[in-house]
Parts: C-alpha cells; sequence; structure tokens
C-alpha cells in the first residue's frame, strides 16, 4: 500500500485533501454514490486506472472509515461517514457543469450521473411518490426513486415491484434533463419509451431542466 502524502497542516480541508486528493479517489466515491459496487465494476467504469491503483485508493478509503468492504460479496459501500461525502461531490458535479460550456457531450457522458447530480439542484417536493426504473442503450440500467423526501439514484434495475420505466438513447435522456427536448415530442418521435406514469416521467425531467437552466444560469452570471 502506497503512503499518503499529507498537507501537513491543521486545517480541517488539508486533513480531508490528505485522503480525497489523490487522482481518481473522488471518482471512485462517484460511482459509490450509486450503490455498493464490486471491485470489477467500479474499474469497469474507469479502465484507465489499473487494477493496483484502484486496489490501493481503496484500501486507503476503508483505512480512513469512508468505504466497508463485504464478505464473500467484495462489495464496497459507503460507510455513513463516507456518506457525509454526498453533497459535497455531487455539488462538484453541479459546479463541473458550469464549465461545460459546449453542453454535455452523449459520446462519453454518463446518463446516470447527469440524474446523480441533478438531485442536488432538484425539490424532491415536486416529485413525491416517483419511482422510476431507467433503460438507456438497450442496457445502461439504474433507478430514480424519491422516498421519505429523498431524490435517490442508484444503480441498477428498481427496487420496486412495478415502477414506472423509460427506454431511450443517452442522448435523448441528456436532452430531456437539460430541456432541450421534451417528453411528448421524444415519444413522438420514437426515441422514448414510457410505461406506467407518464405524467410522473414528465414532472421528472421538467424537474431536472429547470434546475439545469437555474444552474447553468447562475453558473454564467458568476463568471461574466
Amino acid at each position: 500500500m502506497g503512503a499518503i502524502r499529507r498537507y501537513g497542516q491543521a486545517c480541517p480541508l488539508a486533513t480531508a485533501m490528505d485522503v480525497l486528493g489523490e487522482r481518481w479517489t473522488v471518482l471512485i466515491l462517484r460511482e459509490l454514490l450509486l450503490g455498493p459496487k464490486r471491485f470489477t465494476e467500479i474499474l469497469g467504469r474507469m479502465p484507465s486506472i489499473g487494477t493496483n491503483r484502484l486496489a490501493d485508493r481503496l484500501r486507503t478509503l476503508h483505512t480512513t472509515g469512508v468505504v466497508s468492504k463485504a464478505e464473500p460479496t467484495s462489495e464496497y459501500t459507503l460507510t455513513e461517514f463516507g456518506e457525509g461525502l454526498r453533497t459535497p461531490i455531487i455539488g462538484l458535479g453541479l459546479w463541473g457543469l458550469g464549465l461545460m460550456n459546449d453542453g454535455v457531450d452523449p459520446s462519453t457522458a454518463r446518463p446516470d450521473m447527469v440524474a446523480l447530480c441533478m438531485t442536488a439542484a432538484t425539490d424532491p417536493g415536486r416529485l413525491a411518490g416517483l419511482t422510476l426504473e431507467c433503460d438507456v442503450d438497450a442496457g445502461e440500467r439504474f433507478s430514480v426513486t424519491v422516498s421519505d423526501g429523498v431524490l435517490q439514484v442508484r444503480s441498477g434495475p428498481s427496487p420496486a415491484s412495478s415502477p414506472s420505466t423509460i427506454a431511450c438513447d443517452v442522448g435523448t435522456f441528456i436532452a430531456l434533463s437539460l430541456g432541450s427536448e421534451t417528453p411528448s415530442a421524444a415519444v413522438s418521435s420514437g426515441r422514448l419509451a414510457i410505461g406506467g406514469d407518464i405524467e410522473a416521467v414528465g414532472r421528472l425531467f421538467e424537474t431536472f431542466a429547470d434546475a439545469a437552466r437555474r444552474h447553468t444560469a447562475v453558473s454564467a452570471a458568476s463568471r461574466v
């Protein structure tokens, strides 16, 4: 295990960066914000990290109590302490959205990550009772649910027995989330299929689009 490089400053931010400042660490946590993952699942999402570096980063996060490892499944999950990073990491994602002057590129974008970032900018009260399973590009599945006033995005199929469903491609999901496309237009063109509560799906994307427009407007104004 590589030694943790420390800033050597008695400062809460410097202490946090002792753990989080190494390359790839925050992106590993990004994956775990979507739910427990095995080593191979994390590696599959960012193969450029390499197995040795991923193992080193996970050991550091485990040692510092940010993640736990379940046996015999070898699944990594955020601890209660690690969950404290949810708000700041998603906030960084929203901040990064304001830097994407050319928009979100569908060829490399992750729809589950777009949805995850939106959880920090969206009022769950507008989506009470939502249970949605998303199938993007025929295989990329994740769920969006609102329970007890919390909007959550999780990898994999919805745990609900009969969720509403959508099926579309990445470009359509991003366009719907950013408000450059409406669900009715996407359905009419055959690029979006909705099963279950159509009205709830419309509310979700309307809420996402409102949040995206509001956030990008604030980012643009503050950078002038």
